[in-house]
């Protein structure tokens, strides 16, 4: 607090001249007012040592166990919607269809999802075509004779001309009036929907992919886009070995199926090439993709290769097809799924550890609604600390065979470990991992994060926080910020090192803050245009007193600063020295003003 003496009112007359010729002398007295404080307050400044305390971590590598459950997809709904080029170079690409169809219905029977098939050609010259289902049943249920129903549907002749339309088919295969009439009792509201095209040529639709891209993305409303699926059997991309696109194969030739594949690439679907000599493994993926079952389960942890083990409950559906040898239906509790199917290329399963995932893209998938278990192991690579010191006296060592403290080899830094800061831990992120059994030892300096002020501090802005790391440089700076510098807490009156820097053992920190009064409430409301501000810095007397100059921005002059009455407490009717040097401790500060209203 600021002493303030209060000097009162002082006359000051002068002598006017005589007016109009007379001989008048008169006085006219100005009242002004002088009020006298005295600095009282303190500049502060605190010093402090960083001790800490040494700290031991010891861990044991046990390594960790880890089982990830997962459980398969149920089934659902579906209408697929087959699309094929009628057109007289198709009649092998039929029959290879045919042939494989019971790998892709094997697929959806074991999911048991209600699935309705429909066929149409790329056709939209011949009436009996242009989107119509063709065969009999045109939609194909749930059934022992399913497949064969599709055998004898895909066989959609080879008599269309060569101006396919696949993209144009479908849209009328799936909108008004079809939908009521031909095609009737096929697309159901509640069911997802895929589409499968077929074709050794391009498709020749009139408009842009992307007008066939939005009726397909929207036809089961916004928001359902997922609910549509898109695929295709057609001509490969460019390669650089056949910059042009297209194949060949033992069924024939193939263009580039440029606008099918485009579709499918913007919403995201599957597609194969039309020359494979099988479609057995593609109709095998399309049918998974078509049942909506998982093929890939990612892991919790990253395994150790050689300890992983896949489980599944049931592993097939009582009376599936095409139930491998290893697998039984009935078994009441979990079977171990081989990695190893006995066809060469093609495991059960295969492991990703990169990511980490299992995936099954070989010919078993589990079922829906089936629990998957994954069982492996690993050592463990981070060993988090018990308290947060610092990292350049951090020392490691490990003992591999825990036989003893005397055999430990310290590790080091950058090579066999980092300090990760984030999790507070050491971390053995190279080709080296403690082995099984091993003993690490990690010890450290605890650091002190919390340094309690001498004197509550008044003005916190003042605060000043600076380091001295002992490195021949002296005090340095430290920015206030949470996360990478200080801290005040008002509460306990500290500064806080929260963050991720703490001062080193041994380093000095000097807080300085200031508790000098920056601002003085004067006696009366003066007239503003009449302040006169002497200030005597170290209080010495009248004589070594300074004239303080009126702030004035527009011309960079620092100087005093005045409130007027209406300004909220403490800085009501106040002369504030916020914009200037504040007074120091024993100054005293004179100031004379004419009491008025304050402008």
């Amino acid at each position: 607090m600021s002493r303030t003496i209060r000097v009162g009112w002082l006359a000051i007359g002068w002598l006017a001249a005589a007016l109009g010729g007379c001989d008048e002398t008169r006085f006219v007295g100005v009242k002004k007012q002088v009020d006298v404080f005295t600095q009282t307050g303190e500049a502060v400044v605190d010093l402090f040592t960083q001790g800490g305390v040494s700290k031991v971590d010891t861990f044991v590598q046990n390594g960790f166990h880890q089982v990830d459950a997962f459980v398969q997809r149920a089934a659902a709904k579906v209408d697929i919607l087959w699309v094929v080029d009628n057109s007289p170079s198709m009649a092998q690409e039929q029959t290879n269809l045919g042939n494989n169809f019971t790998r892709f219905i094997a697929y959806i029977d074991q999911s048991m999802i209600d699935y309705h098939i429909g066929v149409i050609s790329t056709d939209m010259d011949d009436p009996a075509h242009q989107g119509k289902l063709l065969g009999n049943p045109k939609v194909i249920v749930r059934g022992p004779d399913a497949a064969n129903q599709f055998r004898q549907n895909i066989q959609v002749g080879i008599t269309g001309g060569g101006h396919e339309m696949g993209l144009y088919a479908a849209t009328q295969a799936l909108s008004e009036p079809l939908l009521s009439t031909a095609n009737a009792g096929f697309l159901r509201p509640d069911a997802s929907l895929a589409i499968v095209f077929v074709s050794d040529e391009n498709d020749k639709s009139m408009g842009l992919v992307g007008y066939y891209t939005r009726f397909f993305a929207l036809l089961k409303g916004p928001g359902n886009e997922r609910n549509v699926m898109i695929a295709a059997l057609v001509g490969d991309a460019p390669t650089a070995q056949r910059p042009d696109g297209g194949c060949s194969g033992a069924n024939g030739v193939a263009e580039y199926g440029e606008r099918y594949l485009s579709l499918v690439q913007a919403l995201g679907g599957t597609s194969d090439s039309i020359c494979a000599a099988d479609f057995g493994p593609t109709l095998d993926q399309l049918g998974i993709t078509v049942a909506g079952l998982s093929h890939k389960f990612i892991l919790s942890k990253i395994p150790d290769a050689s300890t992983v083990k896949v489980f599944v409950k049931p592993c097939a559906r009582a009376g599936a097809a095409n139930v491998p040898a290893w697998c039984n239906p009935n078994a009441p509790d979990f079977v171990e799924v081989p990695q190893d199917s006995g066809v060469p290329g093609q495991p059960n399963w295969r492991l990703k550890a990169e990511e980490p995932a299992v995936y099954f893209d070989g010919d078993y998938v589990p079922p829906p609604e089936a629990e998957v278990h994954v069982e492996y192991g690993n050592v463990d690579r981070t060993f988090r600390l018990s308290a947060r010191g610092d990292p350049t006296t951090l020392k490691v060592t490990v003992d591999d065979d825990a036989a003893g403290p005397n055999p430990a080899v310290e590790k080091q830094v950058g090579t066999d470990y980092l300090y990760d800061s984030n999790q507070n831990a050491v971390v053995f992120n190279g080709t080296y991992v403690p082995p099984l059994g091993s003993v690490i030892e990690a010890s450290y300096s605890d650091l002190m994060r919390s340094f309690v002020l001498s004197r509550a501090v008044k003005n916190p802005e003042t605060l000043m926080v600076e380091v001295d790391f002992k490195d021949g440089q002296g005090f340095k700076a430290v920015i206030r910020d949470d996360a990478g510098g200080w801290m005040y807490d008002s509460r306990g009156n500290a500064v806080l090192f929260q963050g991720s820097f703490v001062p080193p053992v041994g380093a000095d920190i000097r807080v300085s803050y200031s508790n000098l009064d920056t601002f003085f409430v004067l006696t009366y409301p003066p007239d503003v245009s009449t302040i006169q501000v002497d200030l005597d810095p170290d209080g010495a007397g009248p004589q070594a007193a300074l004239r303080v100059p009126k702030w004035d921005e527009g011309q960079g002059i620092p100087g005093w600063l005045y409130y007027p009455p209406e300004t909220s407490p403490p800085l009501s009717n106040a002369l504030s020295f916020e914009k200037t040097t504040v007074p120091a401790q024993g100054a005293v500060i004179t100031v004379t003003y004419v009491p008025g209203q304050g402008t």
